[in-house]
């Protein structure tokens, strides 16, 4: 049997059918045993019943008789005429798949508290992995085993066994019976999981000069990477975002990487993207430093989104859909890294930033920071 999961489709309150249980198929020849599960109070041993389906195709048919609506000539016991007999046989392979079929829906009639509304779908699981997960149930110390190095693909497989069903309605009602503090250990995991890969693609690109793969491979796939920038609850409301500034010949318009929205006054901010790669520094002058020109052009840059997003702003809202506000909107330029400066390029860096009224400017490795903090105050947390 091919398939991981049994899909159930409920008829009625004490009836459902299932996945088909193929035991045979050329490309001519189909032979197929259509399940009906009932919930069978009085005989519980005797809750599955069906139907084997066989049928053959012409050559350059797309499909089986019984996959189209169209009618075709239909054989069942009902039209067998006194005096006639049918038989279908099976074949040694075809048996065994039957038994394996049967087998898991009687399993699984036996693990259901009655016939569930709508569809549902359940993981098959062969015996071996039934009995560990039965040895883990009966003796919960024995879950540690699976932390161990040696047991660690048979944690892999088990967590791709609970995400990849095609539906999420057992593993949410499992959840939702959670204790609030194994809840909490296994929301930590996750997040340090996935906190732990970002850190890990941004440390291993920090020399990566590409604009279009810090806008798309980390921070478009990653939005909540850029949220940390800000003190409230904000998310992505568009990227790649025309924010005015056409001529009369409908050229020359401003695209900012990132418009991040606050999520409960629908203010929005400007994000504009560099790379790590890209100079903070200039030349030096009397003792101190200038700043690069791609410094300065990402400071006019975002300061020129706010301005021609300001005068356009009831001409673009009327157009677009989530409304947004623009109340003196927050300017942030990432660019590149701090710990790409020397001790007093960093003092000058810190004095012209902190001087800015209306832009926000943020390095790199101060993002990548802000992510290896999270993870080291969640992996804290659960080690208490």
């Amino acid at each position: 049997m091919a398939d991981c999961y049994i899909n159930v489709q409920s008829t009625s309150a004490t009836s459902a059918t299932t996945s088909p249980l193929l035991l045979n198929e050329t490309d001519l020849l189909r032979l197929q045993f259509l399940p009906t599960l009932a919930d069978n109070q009085k005989e519980p041993c005797k809750s599955v019943s069906g139907k084997i389906l066989f049928e053959k195709k012409p050559k350059n048919a797309p499909c089986f008789p019984s996959d189209v609506s169209y009618k075709s000539l239909k054989v069942s016991r009902g039209s067998v005429k006194v005096g006639d007999w049918m038989e279908i046989s099976l074949s040694a392979s075809e048996t065994y798949e039957l038994y394996i079929g049967l087998k898991s829906l009687y399993d699984l009639y036996g693990c259901m508290d009655g016939i569930p509304y709508g569809t549902a779908t359940y993981a098959r699981l062969d015996s071996g992995f039934k009995q560990f997960l039965d040895f883990v149930q009966n003796d919960p110390t024995a879950a540690r085993m699976l932390v161990a190095s040696e047991n660690q693909e048979l944690l892999k497989q088990l967590l791709r066994l609970i995400t990849q069903s095609e539906s999420r309605e057992s593993l949410q009602q499992s959840l939702e019976s959670l204790e609030n503090s194994s809840l909490d250990c296994l929301s930590d995991t996750l997040n340090i999981e996935k906190l732990k890969r970002v850190a890990q693609l941004m440390e291993s690109n920090m020399d990566n000069c590409s604009e279009e793969f810090w806008q798309s491979t980390v921070f478009k796939e990653n939005q909540w990477v850029l949220a940390q920038i800000f003190s409230t609850p904000c998310t992505i409301y568009e990227d790649k975002a025309y924010v005015g500034g056409k001529s009369m010949s409908n050229r020359d318009g401003n695209v900012c990487d990132f418009i991040y929205q606050n999520e409960l006054s629908q203010n929005i901010a400007l994000i504009e993207i560099k790379t790590p790669c890209t100079p903070i520094i200039g030349n030096s002058y009397r003792a101190t430093y200038s700043f690069s020109s791609e410094m300065s052009g990402a400071i006019n840059q975002v300061l020129n989104y706010k301005d021609s997003l300001t005068k356009e702003f009831y001409s673009l809202q009327s157009k677009s859909s989530p409304r947004f506000e623009v109340f003196n909107p927050k300017c942030v330029v990432i660019i590149g890294r701090i710990s790409a400066m020397e001790v007093d390029e960093v003092a000058a860096f810190e004095r012209f930033r902190n001087s800015l009224n209306n832009v926000t400017v943020v390095t790199f490795d101060e993002l990548y920071t802000r992510i290896t903090g999270l993870i080291t105050m969640l992996s804290n947390k659960q080690s208490e």
